[in-house]
């Protein structure tokens, strides 16, 4: 069975011995499996380990890419005060080709602080060639799972489709869109009493599928005139922004289901060609 992970550590705190090992959490799994109705049954079919591996390379890439610019405009703040008028954002390539320019012109006192910003330009032009060639790869691993439905909703591109299933590993682990939407944390927990009928937010799940599904949903907001009536229904019900954002990602966690359940039985239903 698969068991979750916060499923087990919560049947570590419910068992007597203290401390955690492998029998310990032996023990934990195979009493949850015996207690929890419906748990899925583990599957290795379809797994997209490599998937996830090239999409959480790439993040890790952005997340260093921001660090280095992040010194850079430290650096170009003392070596060109107001460099930004000149350069622009330090997003692409002809921006730190003009700010190699600014810095080349720096003061000669300054030569410490314009070599260490010219080796993070380059550093920077390197974190771009390796991101679009872990791009280009994700692209390709993606073509033979064709993610059809799932491409075709509005604000899913490769990337996101690459970060969905890769975390999903296999949507038949769920039997429902319910079960889904609770995974990915976008399920409202109810916490009612009595008379009174109420949900709070949901911070459990997984966080990286929940980013996506927020990703999604707003550039549904941006473009997609669907989901901005939706937004609008939610607010004219008295809902704030940020809830009916939340209600928007409930609603796409459905939406991303259906299409990937869609996808997967097509891909099952292709015939495996022959040699």
């Amino acid at each position: 069975m698969d068991v979750a992970p916060a499923l087990t550590a919560a049947g570590r705190r419910r068992g007597r011995a203290r401390g955690k090992d492998d029998r310990i959490d032996a023990i934990a799994v195979a009493r949850l499996a015996r207690q929890e109705p419906g748990l899925p049954a583990l599957s290795l079919v379809g797994l997209n380990a490599d998937l996830k591996l090239l999409v959480d390379a790439r993040d890790q890439l952005v997340v260093e890419a921001g660090r280095v610019r992040n010194r850079l405009h430290a650096l170009l703040l003392v070596l060109a005060p107001g460099y930004r008028t000149s350069t622009g954002a330090l997003a692409k390539r002809p921006a730190l080709r003009r700010a190699r320019r600014l810095i080349e012109r720096a003061a000669p006192g300054e030569a410490v602080r314009a070599r260490l910003a010219l080796a993070a330009i380059a550093r920077l032009e390197a974190l771009e060639d390796e991101c679009a060639q872990l791009e280009h790869e994700v692209k390709t691993a993606l073509t033979p799972l064709r993610p059809t439905r799932l491409l075709a909703i509005c604000g899913v591109g490769a990337l996101t489709a690459a970060k969905l299933l890769g975390e999903t590993h296999s949507v038949d682990r769920f039997a429902s869109a319910a079960a889904f939407a609770a995974h990915t944390g976008t399920a409202p927990i109810p916490v009612s009493s009595g008379n009174t009928q109420r949900h709070r937010l949901s911070r459990s799940g997984n966080r990286q599928l929940n980013r996506a599904l927020f990703t999604i949903a707003m550039c549904q907001a941006r473009w997609d005139p669907n989901a901005r009536a939706y937004l609008a229904r939610k607010r004219s019900e008295g809902k704030s922004p940020a809830e009916a954002r939340r209600c928007l990602k409930r609603h796409l966690a459905n939406v991303v289901y259906r299409a990937m359940v869609a996808d997967a039985q097509a891909l099952q239903a292709t015939p495996t060609p022959t040699a």
